[in-house]
C-alpha cells in the first residue's frame, strides 16, 4: 500500500531554466510523493524529472513521511498538505541551487 514520502534530492536542471545564473544548474530539494517503498519513491521522482530533461543525482534522505511531528509552516507540511488528497502527486519544494566547480 501506497504511503506519502519525503525526498530530499539533489537534481540537475537544465540551463536556462529556473532563470538561474549561468552554471547554477546543481542544487537540492525536498519532494512529496506518493510510493511503497523507499526504491519505489526514488524511481517514481527520476521518471518524473526526465519529463523536464532535469537528472535526479542522489538522494540525501527518503522516508516515509513522518505527519505526527511536522511544523506548521515548514516546507514539507505545505508539500504533504498539497499532496494528501492526490494519490499520483509528484510535489517538488524549492529549488536551492550551487554552482558547479
Amino acid at each position: 500500500m501506497e504511503s506519502l514520502w519525503t525526498i530530499r534530492a539533489e537534481i540537475e536542471i537544465e540551463s536556462g531554466d529556473l532563470n538561474l545564473e549561468v552554471g547554477y544548474t546543481r542544487g537540492f530539494m525536498n519532494v512529496v510523493t506518493w510510493a511503497n517503498s523507499d526504491q519505489s519513491a526514488r524511481d517514481k521522482l527520476s521518471g518524473y524529472l526526465t519529463t523536464f530533461d532535469w537528472r535526479l543525482l542522489g538522494v540525501e534522505e527518503s522516508a516515509a513521511a513522518d505527519l505526527k511531528n511536522l511544523t506548521p509552516d515548514s516546507e514539507i507540511k505545505i508539500l504533504i498538505d498539497r499532496a494528501i488528497g492526490n494519490p499520483n502527486a509528484i510535489i517538488l519544494g524549492t529549488f536551492h541551487s550551487y554552482q558547479e566547480k
